[in-house]
């Protein structure tokens, strides 16, 4: 049996999740020993063996003193193991936690074949959080298997303060020394990740907040974390940075918030997620450069969450309904209300809220015949996506078509609201509307001269000689047919008819064409913004370059697939690029900017070419983008 010793007991001090203090327990006279022990070991020795007896007598100070600050708080017992599967040759820590306490002797492990528990050290903690003082001492033991197989270390009872408190049955998971561990397993006492979702039962279409956190002891290059979301659209923000004790260690937290909108009803898993960095690892080999630290390449994975994603009621839904999800308040206007016929009018409706916004539609204007409509401008404000709370504003010009209207038509807007698990109904009355004919064109009046109208009416009584010979007669020229000028006077106008009639056509066509006009829109912004992007990699501004490079292919992938822009994520890309017979080529370009994007956020590219050859990777892509077939 092996006997593990060392100076190892400490008082440790924090505040919330700061930084511990540890400092010297045991000094004056001796140092602490804390015995090994196996786990079926009976040890009636003390739990500390002072070495001399001025260090028993500071010693029993110390401990009246923990125990006059303790005395007022009730004594708590908790055991874990740091790590749930090892290999063999591995090892995994089990901590005894006391608080409030001290135990009556040194525990009674239970025996467990094929694993051998030692005494591995203790220390103290006392933590003030939010002026609440708390005192814990920490035992811990080295657990090592020689077997792999399933363990699990049985309950027991420790004696504390006269009475005795139970531990929980813990489960250790061994492999063969052969057998390769997942990083998820194997650095789970350094790092793991974890998805958080503020509901787990949703209505399809209802919008809600999730974070994925990663937790670690510390680490660098850490990229993004990708979350399969089979069923749902993903919008990300910006990510914080936190502590947070879990156990008996102290991690970095990085939360990634996501706003997810499920897309089709039923059980659906929402993840794992996946995050690949660099971990930093403590180890007691120093370095040249001074440094007791090991890098290593991990890539973990969250367990799932799943979501109960309920579909919309069939009773009780409006006509009008759209797809809105959410609560929402509705108010209309129009102006001006004097108009003569074919005279526009702009009808404004603005939606706020919270809820999807994506999936409000402009109210129908179905009782609107007597009216010429245009398609609606659209303008969304939603300044903090994970609060859903925003305005969309809509912009319609309508012309009346006869003087015998008297008002713009009701309209409606209909939404579901989940809280209330029921259809909401906004009603817009009937606004009044004053319309005069069109007026008609009058002939202009022709002022004549007084002396003019003399003259003319002094020729007409005269007598006009009729001659009695034609004269010489003279070929009539046809010079003037044969100049260009001719033509260009006389077939202007028409040139000029035919102009406007197919730009009017074509105005009609986009009208008609959402897809084909948004798609004419999207070429504009591609042309140009490649032009910037190349001045963006001559320049080296990074930040700017990929900024602009994710809201392009944003863009184009959106119009591509019928999708909003702010719904394009690399994992909707897989879905629907494949289905419309994109190459697998294409689709790992894509794969390829969208990762460039990602890592951009910690670690920026700053060399010029690298920049020049995303721009011409994206320009490419564009190119193979455009030939694929959709529905228009």
């Amino acid at each position: 049996m092996k006997t593990v010793q060392g100076s190892e007991q400490s008082v440790e001090r924090h505040r919330t999740i700061g930084a511990l203090t540890a400092l010297p327990l045991c000094e004056a006279g001796g140092a602490c020993r804390g015995e090994g022990l196996r786990a079926s070991a009976l040890v009636a020795a003390p739990l500390i063996r002072p070495a001399a007896t001025g260090s028993a007598r500071l010693f029993g100070i110390v401990c009246c003193l923990f125990l006059l600050s303790v005395s007022a708080q009730a004594v708590t017992f908790s055991a874990g193991l740091d790590r749930s599967t090892i290999r063999i040759g591995e090892q995994a820590v089990l901590t005894l936690r006391f608080d409030g306490g001290q135990p009556g002797g040194v525990p009674r492990l239970p025996d467990v074949p094929n694993l051998q528990i030692q005494f591995a050290g203790q220390n103290q903690q006392i933590s003030i959080i939010n002026g609440q003082r708390t005192a814990s001492l920490l035992l811990n033991y080295v657990v090592v298997a020689s077997q792999p197989g399933d363990y699990t270390i049985p309950a027991f009872q420790v004696p504390v303060g006269g009475t005795t408190l139970p531990s929980q049955p813990l489960a250790l998971k061994v492999l063969a020394a052969a057998v390769k561990q997942s990083d998820t397993d194997a650095f789970r006492q350094y790092t793991f990740l974890k998805i958080r979702a503020n509901k787990t039962n949703v209505f399809l279409g209802e919008p809600f907040t999730l974070e994925v956190r990663l937790y670690l002891s510390a680490g660098r290059e850490i990229q993004m974390p990708a979350l399969r979301s089979d069923g749902f659209t993903l919008v990300s923000a910006r990510h914080q940075e936190s502590r947070e004790q879990v156990g008996n260690a102290v991690f970095n937290v990085l939360a990634f918030p996501f706003v997810a909108t499920p897309v089709k009803a039923g059980k659906l898993p929402l993840g794992p997620a996946q995050c690949s960095f660099n971990l930093q690892i403590s180890t007691d080999r120093i370095d040249i450069f001074g440094r007791g630290v090991r890098v290593q390449p991990v890539t973990i994975l969250s367990d799932p969450l799943e979501i109960n994603v309920q579909p919309l009621p069939a009773e009780g839904r409006p006509a009008d309904f759209k797809g809105a999800v959410g609560n929402f308040q509705m108010t209309a206007s129009a102006a001006p209300l004097d108009v003569a016929v074919g005279d526009p009018i702009t009808v404004r409706v603005q939606v706020s809220g919270r809820g999807g916004f994506d999936s409000v539609p402009m109210p129908a204007l179905d009782q609107w015949r007597d009216f010429k409509t245009y398609p609606p401008t659209v303008k969304t404000e939603v300044p903090d996506p994970l609060n859903l709370a925003g305005v969309k504003t809509f912009e319609q010009v309508v012309q009346p078509q006869n003087a015998e209207l008297k008002e713009l038509p009701a309209f409606t807007f209909s939404y579901f609201d989940p809280d209330a698990r029921a259809y909401r109904t906004h009603r817009q009355p009937a606004m009044p509307l004053k319309v005069r004919a069109a007026a008609a064109a009058q002939a202009p009046t022709v002022v004549m001269s007084t002396n003019l109208a003399a003259a003319t009416g002094a020729a007409a009584t005269e007598l006009v000689h009729i001659k009695p010979h034609l004269g010489m007669a003279a070929t009539a020229s046809a010079g003037a047919l044969r100049q260009p000028g001719f033509w260009l006077l006389s077939g202007g106008p028409l040139l000029l008819w035919l102009a406007l009639l197919t730009r009017r056509k074509r105005a009609e066509r986009l009208a008609n064409n959402p897809r084909l006009r948004r798609r004419r829109e999207v070429e504009k912004l591609i042309a140009s913004g490649l032009t910037e992007l190349r001045q963006q990699a001559a320049a080296a501004q990074t930040e700017a370059f990929f900024a602009h490079l994710f809201r392009l292919l944003q863009e184009q992938l959106g119009e591509r697939l019928d999708l909003p822009a702010s719904a394009i994520t690399e994992e909707v890309t897989d879905e629907r690029l494949q289905a419309l017979g994109a190459s697998v080529e294409l689709c790992q370009s894509i794969h390829q900017l969208f990762q460039a994007c990602n890592a951009a956020r910690y670690a920026p590219v700053r060399e010029t070419a690298e920049l020049t050859k995303l721009a011409e990777q994206f320009s490419a892509a564009v190119t193979e983008l455009r030939k694929l077939e959709v529905d228009r």
